[in-house]
């Protein structure tokens, strides 16, 4: 793959690896340490709300103070504060859950600030041509964690217990802070003419203005809110529907992230052949129809294969959608593009798992899954047909 010959992308990749292992043995032990302390499924559900305000609402304000920094320092440091505040929560989070939660809330405003620094520096480190491809792999870091790790996170966690898991997180931080130090200088290229809350508007401003952005967030937007139920009801229609428990829901996710997988190496042939704003709304629409398959045929073998095809297909508009948005907007601005699209992206999620909670019981989950995935095809179709996404200008045409 072109993009790892960069020293710099592939230490990014690299420390993205790393880190990436310990958050998904986090996110195992934080939950399992909540119910554990609790035995209440309200206070796990508040410890997910306090992460997802973390980033609806700082997200964006951080990005507009960020995008006047080094970005090499502040993901070194977003890496290296991480470590210490990890390591609290066995030793005192544990004895007070109030303090737990801020634990929590600070450790995502930090996640907050360094994940759209990374998205926005990725151009910086390839060539154009080769920023599908490196966006790919960063996905691909992601995928793999999901696939490796999460599964041993669970036997991690129950047979040393939450503790541990929370010290290995930490490490994997130190270690990740210690990878990017070799990065080169990442400094923005243009100095900030406007104050502090004049750039967040500014942010948010190029995501609502700019058309090729526009459109291919607001089309992601509907699809996200009708098309995330899954996140909700992947297990609901394991166990009620399909009938094959704690097991067959575990198969069903780990044949998405297999699809995702083959994705990542599927889609930088595709944009190298065909024009990644096609690639995008085709991926959607084909995503849209696997989704509502699963509710003309629940049945378990189709469900499998819907689900990895969806993983696939998943890839196919989020890696374009994150080239389109690298592309499309000017270096010093990117870490508020992407605050931003991440802050209207979790909105999107939050109103797909509700509303998907809330149909199930009126019409079922299988009819669930027919109604979002027609409506996120809908919503690809729609833009399609009325002319697009349009690619990006030349510099000098």
């Amino acid at each position: 793959m072109k993009a790892l010959r960069h020293p710099a992308f592939f230490r990014l990749i690299l420390a993205y690896l790393v880190s990436q292992a310990g958050s998904k043995v986090h996110r195992v032990a934080l939950l399992v340490l909540v119910y554990l302390l609790t035995e209440n499924a309200l206070w796990v559900s508040l410890t997910l709300g306090v992460q997802l305000l973390g980033t609806v609402v700082f997200s964006p304000l951080l990005s507009a103070w960020a995008d006047t920094q080094d970005r090499k320092t502040l993901l070194v440091w977003s890496d290296l504060l991480r470590a210490p505040l990890v390591a609290l929560i066995p030793l005192l989070g544990a004895k007070s859950l109030p303090f737990l939660l801020l634990l929590v809330f600070l450790i995502e405003l930090l996640r907050d600030l360094h994940d759209p620094i990374q998205n926005a520096a990725l151009p910086d480190l390839v060539p154009e041509e080769e920023v599908d491809e490196a966006n790919g792999l960063v996905l691909l870091a992601e995928r793999l964690s999901e696939v490796l790790f999460v599964g041993a996170a669970g036997a991690l966690v129950a047979l040393v217990g939450p503790a541990f898991a929370f010290y290995l997180d930490a490490l994997t931080y130190l270690l990740s802070g210690a990878i990017l130090l070799g990065l080169p200088p990442l400094r923005p290229k243009a100095k900030p003419a406007l104050p502090f809350f004049a750039r967040v508007k500014e942010g948010l401003g190029h995501l609502a203005r700019h058309p090729a952005i526009r459109r291919a967030v607001g089309t992601l937007f509907m699809a996200a809110a009708f098309g995330s139920v899954e996140t909700a009801l992947g297990v609901v229609l394991a166990l009620k529907w399909l009938g094959v428990g704690a097991a067959g829901f575990g198969a069903m996710e780990a044949a998405m992230a297999l699809g995702a997988i083959l994705g990542t190496l599927v889609v930088p042939w595709l944009t190298q052949r065909m024009p990644r704003e096609r690639v995008f709304l085709y991926g959607l629409l084909t995503f849209g129809l696997l989704e509502a398959s699963v509710g003309v045929f629940p049945v378990f073998f189709w469900v499998l294969v819907a689900f990895f095809l969806g993983g696939l297909t998943n890839i196919a508009f989020i890696v374009p959608a994150r080239s389109i948005l690298q592309l499309n907007t000017p270096q010093e601005m990117r870490g508020r593009i992407f605050a931003a699209f991440s802050a209207v992206m979790n909105g999107a999620v939050l109103t797909g798992t509700m509303l998907g909670g809330a149909l199930e019981g009126q019409i079922g989950a299988p009819k669930v899954f027919l109604l979002a995935g027609a409506m996120v095809s809908l919503a690809a179709l729609y833009t399609l047909l009325t002319g697009g996404i349009p690619a990006p200008k030349k510099a000098g045409a």
